[in-house]
């Protein structure tokens, strides 16, 4: 109606962003990438190092919402964990920045972790990247493929997490169904980012979720990494949500499908020690967030 205010909707994400304590974790070319940490209550904390879960959001390289994974940060620091959201570049916020400067970044971020490990109280060998289409690429590219370093890193600590989660990765970034290819400087490092290349024994265990309509993202391309992967003796999960598209898992678009994911995720970190079995642990209702 003319004359009416309408309300705006809540972002749930980031509201829950404020509940966070915000570090820079780093700096490049007079930009400040902040990182967003929940600590756990001190009734769940556990009495030895936390472990950590590192998340990254979705994008195309050229925009995203780092308070998109804040429920999951909020869920898994209820469970006793540490919990990050990380800043890294894109297009849309840092001219000039695409895939590239992401993997930098996810490889930074990592490491920032491990070499401020004592001070947070982390475990540095219990860290688990968490990342959304080209944030799960960036994540996986540092469990995956040498170099890619930021000059200014400390190289001889290793930004290869624990423990891999993704969310509808862009893993083929080099065959002709790649998405995004616009997005790359050049052919030759497009093809050096390609996931596919990089496959070899000794991963860090993986699980991937990925909606088998995805139109953005093929679904093939989990598919085929999680089978390849799987053959050179490493852990990589996969779990088809089929009919669903891209982006399915987020809060604020399917409760149901992020309590599913969820559920997937707490029970992956169960099964490799990273958090304890809680048989009271449950995300409740939705109006909780």
């Amino acid at each position: 109606m003319e004359g009416h205010l309408r309300t705006p909707p809540i972002d749930r994400g980031r509201e829950l962003l404020k509940t966070a304590r915000e570090e820079i974790f780093k700096s490049v070319n007079g930009v400040d990438l902040p990182v967003y940490i929940w600590e756990p209550d001190a009734d769940k904390a556990p009495p030895y190092p936390k472990s950590v879960a590192a998340f990254f959001f979705s994008s195309g390289w050229d925009n995203g919402q780092i308070a998109q994974f804040a429920p999951h940060c909020v869920y898994f620091a209820s469970r006793g964990m540490m919990t990050m959201c990380f800043d890294y570049r894109v297009s849309a916020r840092h001219p000039g920045s695409g895939p590239l400067q992401a993997m930098a970044d996810a490889r930074s971020a990592i490491r920032w972790i491990r070499m401020n490990a004592v001070e947070l109280g982390v475990n540095p060998g219990k860290i688990i990247g968490v990342g959304g289409s080209g944030g799960g690429h960036a994540i996986a590219s540092a469990a995956v493929l040498n170099g890619f370093d930021d000059p200014s890193d400390v190289t001889d600590c290793s930004p290869v997490p624990n423990a891999v989660v993704l969310f509808n990765p862009v893993i083929d970034t080099w065959s002709r169904y790649a998405p995004y290819q616009d997005r790359w400087p050049d052919n030759a490092s497009r093809k050096a980012a390609d996931l596919y290349r990089g496959i070899k024994a000794g991963f860090p265990p993986m699980l991937i979720m990925h909606g088998t309509e995805d139109r953005v993202v093929p679904f093939d391309g989990s598919y085929t990494f999680a089978r390849k992967s799987s053959k050179k003796k490493n852990i990589c999960r996969l779990i088809e949500f089929d009919g669903k598209g891209h982006g399915f898992f987020n809060f604020n678009l399917s409760f149901e499908m992020y309590e599913a994911t969820l559920m997937a995720m707490d029970e992956f970190f169960v099964e490799l020690g990273f958090i304890e079995p809680d048989p009271n642990a449950g995300l409740g209702k939705e109006d909780a967030f």
